[in-house]
C-alpha cells in the first residue's frame, strides 16, 4: 500500500471514529472506550491526545468542546469523548456525568452508550454494562460496542460455569 493510500485509510478511520483505545488501567480482555474525531481545533486536539494516551490533556481539550454555542451534535460527541478520557483516568463519577450529558443530547449515540458501559464495567456493574453494550451494538457501525457485548457475554458465561 502506498504512503498516500495508507495515510488516507488512517485518516478515514480517524474521521469516522472507529479507533478505540483500551483502558489504560484495565486488565487484558476488558471492554474498551470508543472516541470520535470531529472538526474543531479543541476537539481534534483532545482526540489526538486521547489516541496518544495523554488522557489528562484529552480531557482538558475536550472540555472546551462542551461549551454552549457549539452545535448540539458536536457537544454530544465532545461529552462522549470526555467520558472516555475521564474514565481512562479512573474518575468514574465525573465520567458517568459526561456520558449522561452526551446521552441527554443524543440518546442514540452508540459511542456514549458504549463508554457508559465501560464506566459501568469498571465500577463493577456488569449488568448495566451489558445493557449499554447491547443497546449500543444495535447501531450498524458499532463494532467496538459489539465486541464489548460479546466480551462481556463470554465473561458472564465463564463466571456462571
Amino acid at each position: 500500500m502506498s504512503y498516500v493510500k495508507g495515510l488516507t485509510a488512517t485518516a478515514a478511520l480517524a474521521f469516522f471514529g472507529v479507533l478505540a483505545t483500551p483502558a489504560a488501567h484495565a486488565e487484558a480482555g476488558a471492554p474498551v472506550f470508543a472516541v470520535q474525531s470531529i472538526a474543531g481545533s479543541h476537539m481534534r486536539l483532545g482526540f489526538n491526545a486521547y489516541q496518544a494516551g495523554d488522557y489528562e490533556k484529552a480531557a482538558r481539550f475536550t472540555t472546551k468542546g462542551t461549551v454552549k454555542g457549539i452545535k448540539k451534535s458536536r457537544r454530544a460527541i465532545a461529552y462522549s469523548n470526555l467520558c472516555a478520557a475521564l474514565g481512562q483516568q479512573g474518575t468514574l463519577d465525573a465520567a458517568r456525568e459526561a456520558c449522561a450529558s452526551a446521552l441527554e443530547m443524543a440518546p442514540a449515540n452508540w459511542r456514549a452508550l458504549n463508554n457508559r458501559g465501560v464506566i459501568n464495567y469498571l465500577a463493577g456493574d456488569k449488568v448495566a454494562a451489558s445493557t449499554d453494550f447491547t443497546t449500543a451494538a444495535a447501531d450498524a457501525n458499532a463494532s467496538v460496542a459489539k465486541a464489548n457485548a460479546d466480551l462481556l457475554a463470554g465473561t458472564k458465561m465463564a463466571a456462571s460455569e
